[in-house]
């Protein structure tokens, strides 16, 4: 079974979301992988493995999860919001008005050098099932331009908020892209993820891998939608989004 393992914020401060894990369980979590025989692979690579992934494209993961996937030798994939590359992360609704940023050009390249790939996560991070064609389009061509102006061949996207349709797909296709996470994961560009929260543990992590009991994976994915239901305000708020084409350099 091909399956991808969705991390947002790794960071080891509180954070008023469930959308996030400490350092610490993170590392807990690749040492259980593996030690349990699974391959952890890259996109094409293999027909069956677990592919780490990481939304969102936040600094944190430079300073918490690089050094991590360094000392592993472990190989993952992260997929940058474009317009928000080095700049924080405004759209996304917290408690707190602590704002995340971006991680930034030079520790992009400076991550690639060492291994770790990158995708799309489209341009401002809106939900694609809710735009107009020329907006969807821009959302995954512009994109795509973009990140391979300075990291070379963009095979992978990520969909927001994992919302996806036969449009959508039809889009990714025409843009290029040879794997999409998100969906059912009936074919590639439909990877299927689970997501990994703070509120998982190293037993989780195995339910969701292997699907087994299913009766407790049942559980997990019902979770991971209530979840993803708060997610619904900041949809709203990316929805009200105004956005600009601009000129792009390294920050």
């Amino acid at each position: 079974m091909l399956k991808a393992l969705q991390f947002h914020r790794v960071i080891n401060q509180f954070q008023f979301c469930g959308t996030w894990n400490t350092s610490e369980q993170f590392d807990s979590f690749i040492n259980t992988i593996y030690k349990s025989g699974n391959d952890i692979i890259l996109p094409g690579q293999k027909r069956d493995g677990i592919i780490i992934t990481f939304d969102d494209g936040e600094e944190n993961l430079y300073y918490y999860v690089f050094p991590i996937l360094k000392k592993y030798h472990c190989p993952a994939i992260m997929f940058l919001v474009v317009d928000y590359i080095g700049k924080d992360n405004y759209w996304d609704i917290s408690i707190s008005n602590k704002k995340s940023r971006h991680l930034n050009w030079k520790q992009i390249l400076e991550m690639k050098e060492s291994g770790i790939i990158f995708g799309s996560h489209t341009m401002t991070h809106r939900n694609l099932t809710r735009l107009n064609h020329e907006d969807l389009e821009y959302e995954i061509f512009e994109s795509k331009k973009i990140l391979e102006r300075y990291l070379g061949p963009i095979n992978s996207i990520s969909y927001p908020f994992n919302r996806t349709n036969r449009e959508i797909l039809e889009a990714v296709k025409k843009a290029g892209y040879k794997y999409g996470f998100g969906g059912d994961g009936h074919n590639n560009l439909s990877i299927k993820k689970e997501a990994i929260y703070r509120t998982d543990n190293d037993l989780t992590l195995k339910i969701k891998i292997s699907e087994r009991p299913s009766i407790l994976y049942w559980y997990e994915r019902f979770q991971q939608k209530v979840i993803n239901y708060f997610t619904i305000a900041t949809m709203l708020k990316k929805g009200k989004y105004q956005y600009c084409k601009k000129n792009y350099q390294f920050s």
